[in-house]
């Protein structure tokens, strides 16, 4: 059994409790949404959090950049149907760039899904591919 001394555990301890209330912000210049986007994090019970994003990814002004942040906010944390929820409504939003869908598409491959939620992002992405291709 593996011992670890009471520094190192408080210090892990701290270092889970600060990854975990926060998205990845990716470089670039931020947006009106990204202060929203920052303000989510901070909520406690994920299905809430995921309620507010759900509206913020309804936003047809959403820029590459925020778009990025949304979907790194929405994978934060929460059930995967409130999750997949918020995905499809940014994929169904036509303002959804390439590099967002890219960076979705890795994101999805990363870290999966429940079952049926998976498949109804992976739907929703290729529906809109359909759409978009000619």
């Amino acid at each position: 059994m593996i011992r670890l001394s009471r520094s190192l555990l408080y210090l892990l301890v701290l270092l889970g409790s600060a990854a975990g209330g926060c998205a990845t912000h990716p470089k670039g210049d931020c947006g009106l949404a990204c202060d929203a986007i920052e303000a989510t994090t901070r909520i406690e019970y994920p299905s809430e959090r995921l309620a507010v994003l759900k509206r913020i990814a309804n936003r047809a002004d959403l820029t590459t950049h925020e778009q990025t942040y949304l979907i790194n906010a929405i994978y934060m944390g929460g059930f995967s149907s409130d999750r997949a929820d918020a995905l499809i409504l940014l994929i169904e939003n036509p303002s959804l760039t390439d590099e967002a869908r890219e960076h979705l598409v890795k994101k999805l491959k990363q870290t999966r899904l429940l079952g049926r939620h998976h498949r109804r992002v992976v739907d929703a992405l290729m529906a809109h591919a359909e759409k978009t291709k000619g």
